[in-house]
């Protein structure tokens, strides 16, 4: 017999060694600053980036284990939706904002695939445009209902080398799986779209990144997010790893603005050299 989802849940978790729950959210589709609606099917993420600013989720819902150590799965996700989208006012749904909808428990649970569904089949569909974001060839899972939501794809990547990946994002597919699943989602005649994020100093390659992407309409670029809890999670891994892109870190940690207007101006060049739309450079240190 299969496992009833609380049992499934609880056999997830002493599998993977974390804290997982089944939890209610008020909201499935919530208003954001970054876009007009956010979509996060799970609480935390089982990825492990060692750059996640996610974290500060923590200090609001009074969470305790270590980021990359818990995942909360709002199981009423779904079931919501449904409403929302009929209520709510048009516009764009980004999924997702603090999450990975496509982490390894999405393969269990299919929390993103049953949202999918929902919107696919909305008769508001129309009202809304929609992107997903992820770093996870499980996303390949769910092609037919992207398609049909009308729904944008993107891989966030920082680095082609699969052992440094490995390192820095333990958890998500390997940086060569996403940039192929990607290219076959645009085969599948779904719109796809690179997230160079985080720039790491030292570290990522734009002019590769951009080199392998420009099969992509276009590329976002996003500078690493630099305040104290970040680089507190971040800066020992860098020392221990990668002790030669030490000093280019603190570089761009002193010199924010001159580290900026550098990748400004290599990521023009590029954006020029692979004719690759850029659409925004993302810095954090400036509300």
């Amino acid at each position: 017999m299969p496992l009833a989802q609380g049992e499934l849940c609880s056999a997830l978790g002493e599998e993977i060694n974390m804290d997982f729950r089944e939890i209610k959210c008020k909201a499935c589709m919530a208003k954001s600053k970054l876009t007009d609606y956010v979509i996060n099917p799970y609480t935390g993420c089982t990825h492990g980036c060692k750059y996640c600013y996610a974290v500060f989720i923590k200090r609001f819902q009074d969470i305790k284990a270590e980021w990359g150590n818990f995942v909360y799965a709002k199981i009423n996700c779904p079931e919501l939706l449904k409403t929302e989208l009929e209520k709510s006012k048009p516009g764009h749904i980004w999924m997702s904002s603090v999450t990975d909808c496509y982490q390894l428990i999405e393969g269990k649970l299919f929390l993103t695939r049953k949202v999918l569904e929902i919107m696919a089949n909305s008769p508001c569909k129309n009202k809304f445009t929609m992107e997903i974001l992820t770093k996870s060839a499980l996303v390949k899972r769910d092609f037919g209902l992207i398609k049909e939501s009308n729904a944008e794809l993107g891989m966030s990547v920082n680095t082609l080398n699969d052992k440094t990946a490995r390192i820095i994002e333990p958890m998500a597919s390997p940086p060569s799986e996403r940039i192929k699943t990607l290219k076959e989602a645009k085969e599948e005649g779904i719109h796809v779209y690179g997230f160079i994020s985080p720039v790491l100093p030292g570290i990522t390659n734009l002019e590769e990144i951009f080199g392998a992407l420009q099969f992509c309409e276009y590329v976002w670029v996003e500078l690493l997010n630099m305040r104290k809890a970040c680089l507190e999670r971040l800066m020992p891994v860098i020392r221990k790893e990668f002790p030669d892109a030490v000093k280019s870190f603190d570089f761009a940690i002193n010199h924010p603005e001159e580290y900026y207007n550098n990748v400004k101006k290599e990521v023009e060049m590029l954006s020029r050299k692979y004719n690759l739309r850029v659409q925004d450079i993302v810095r954090h240190d400036r509300k």
